[in-house]
Order: C-alpha cells, then structure tokens, then sequence
C-alpha cells in the first residue's frame, strides 16, 4: 500500500507498508458474510520532502468486516456486493540515526461496492470502490500530531480464479489509495 498522510500542520507525509495478513470468513447465509483478519507489518516508511526516511518496525494489523451480497451474478448482469470492514495498524517508526522509537497507530472504517461477474463458473473478474476514513496518531519532532489520509477513496480491479476448493486472486488499486495485493483461500 501506498498513499499520503496530511497531520494537522498540514505536513504530507508518502507512506509506504508491506502486510501479510491471514483472514477467516463465515457464510451466515446467501446473502451475508462476515470476516476477520490478522497479520503483520514487516515493511514500510514515512517519507517527508528532504527528510530522511522514518522506517517502520514489524507491526501488528487486526480488521472486522461485514459483507452483503445485494445482487446475484445471471448471465452477463454483473453481481454486486456491498461491505463494511474496521481496521486497526499499530507499530513503532524509527529514522536513520536515531535509536528512539516513535509509536504509530491507524484506525480504518472502510465501505465498499464490488461489481463482478462469474465467468464459466470459475474465474470472477471484478471492479471495486471504496471509502474511508480514520485517524493516524504519530509523533513529529518529540510533539504528538494526529493525521489522516488524504483520498478517502481507492477504485481497483481485480480477478479470482476457483481451482476446487482453493481460489486465488489478485487486485490492484490505481486511484486513491494504492494497493497491490494477492491472496489464497480454502473453502471448508
């Protein structure tokens, strides 16, 4: 993920974070979904113009969401999902040359709409837009500031394939918030 991070001095700050995260799902129903996820921030910085690189240490990331199946994929008419997921990062910045720590935290409220088709019964391309929202707290030459985003949006494409009861896919995210992202699942 990359993006931009405006504090209230209006500092923008380009962030960059690697994750690896393993999430579980629960079908209630045919229409709704629920998830939850874990992982890690192994990678990543904060850059600011001239300045040099605030590093980030491994880290922690947990996120909840929630997923309604609004429209079921016929034929050529596109499926349509709508979600809602919270989501918290928290770990430690440290810039070249300084051995003090610096904490850093992000909360995430995040809704989505995702347009997809089934091809074949075993591909599903798709197209997805979000928003979202949540403070950044961090700490700028030894004072506490608290930031936020400056999208609040990312539009992205991306494919999953079914092979049995394993899917993998990919997204990417090229407006707003960029993101990259691969993935496998199992079905149970």
């Amino acid at each position: 993920m990359n993006s931009t991070i405006r504090f209230e001095d209006d500092q923008e700050w380009d962030i960059e974070m690697t994750t690896l995260s393993m999430s579980a799902a629960w079908s209630l129903n045919e229409k709704w979904t629920l998830s939850a996820a874990g992982g890690i921030l192994f990678d990543g910085g904060l850059n600011y113009v001239n300045q040099p690189s605030n590093d980030f240490e491994p880290g922690g990331l947990l996120a909840f969401g929630a997923e309604y199946r609004a429209l079921p994929s016929r034929g050529a008419k596109p499926s349509l999902d709508l979600s809602l997921a919270l989501g918290a990062l928290w770990s430690e910045t440290i810039a070249p040359g300084n051995e003090n720590k610096i904490s850093y935290s992000a909360g995430d409220a995040r809704l989505g709409a995702r347009f997809g088709w089934i091809v074949k019964n075993k591909t599903f391309p798709y197209l997805a837009a979000r928003v979202f929202g949540g403070p950044v707290s961090w700490s700028i030459s030894g004072e506490d500031v608290t930031g936020t985003d400056i999208h609040h949006y990312q539009l992205a494409m991306g494919i999953g394939a079914h092979l049995g009861k394993l899917s993998i896919f990919s997204e990417w995210a090229g407006v707003g918030e960029k993101a990259l992202t691969f993935g496998m699942s199992a079905a149970f």
